[in-house]
């Protein structure tokens, strides 16, 4: 089977880019672009392993990553107009027009960090499609030198509604999070966690775990002073049991001065 032509793909997206500062225009062709290739997948013989149900146009991979290639320069060079196409994208009903929406979105600048935290928490409330939360997820460039002011916002919003599943997401959100190279900043963490850890309940502490192995796997000595403050000073015994269970986890050096610590309360 022959593959997507990529010197007829580039021609075509260097044409779309034309219309980049006309967003009726840029949707009108970035749809027909769509469709010329919407059968492609299914004539080259792909796999199609993605489960959802939301419809799909069937177009290759490659054409959607060469369409999300040139994204970066339309959020910078047009903002306004690429807010005004990834909102039109989102409410299509296809996959991959909500796929593209997704990538737009996060390719638009800093300025834009409360257009970008609003709308995913929106479009992650707005769908129950497990595919499209775990997109937005692995999406969001968290591989980058310092967590965007975006994703910090995005994740205070999710972590502090009384949604239990976003929690769970917000939580599994900030593990990956830590788990990056170049991220740092533990007392933002810290600080964002301690009313989780202080007040709530056994199916939220369980929720926790997978965070605080990352942390650990971070920094275990900030990890145990962190949880050596919260124990000192809570007066709920279901958090003192939890940062109790937690002690083993740690190397001998730090569960000896843990025990020390909740030995003295």
């Amino acid at each position: 089977m022959p593959a997507v032509e990529l010197t007829v793909l580039n021609n075509r997206l260097q044409s779309l880019q034309l219309y980049r500062s006309d967003s009726k225009v840029y949707l009108h062709k970035l749809e027909d672009l769509l469709n010329m290739y919407s059968s492609e997948k299914a004539r080259l013989g792909e796999n199609t392993p993605i489960q959802t149900l939301l419809p799909r146009l069937n177009v290759p991979d490659l054409v959607l990553e060469k369409i999300v290639e040139t994204f970066p320069n339309l959020a910078q060079d047009f903002t306004e107009n690429a807010i005004t196409i990834l909102d039109a994208l989102w409410i299509r009903e296809e996959l991959e027009f909500k796929l593209l929406a997704i990538n737009l979105l996060l390719s638009l600048p800093a300025s834009k960090t409360d257009e970008i935290s609003r709308r995913l928490l929106q479009w992650i409330t707005s769908t129950d499609e497990e595919i499209l939360h775990s997109v937005i997820l692995t999406q969001i460039p968290f591989s980058r030198r310092e967590t965007s002011p975006s994703m910090q916002l995005f994740i205070e919003r999710m972590i502090n509604t009384d949604d239990p599943e976003l929690r769970r997401l917000a939580f599994r959100t900030l593990s990956k999070v830590i788990e990056q190279k170049y991220f740092s900043d533990l007392p933002w963490v810290f600080n964002l966690i301690t009313p989780f850890i202080e007040k709530a309940s056994i199916k939220t502490y369980g929720q926790l775990n997978p965070l605080m192995t990352a942390l650990m796997n971070k920094s275990e000595i900030e990890t145990v002073a962190f949880l050596c403050e919260i124990y000192t000073h809570t007066t709920n015994d279901k958090a003192k049991k939890y940062i109790r269970k937690l002690t083993p986890l740690f190397s001998a050096e730090n569960q000896k001065y843990l025990a020390e610590v909740l030995q003295k309360e």
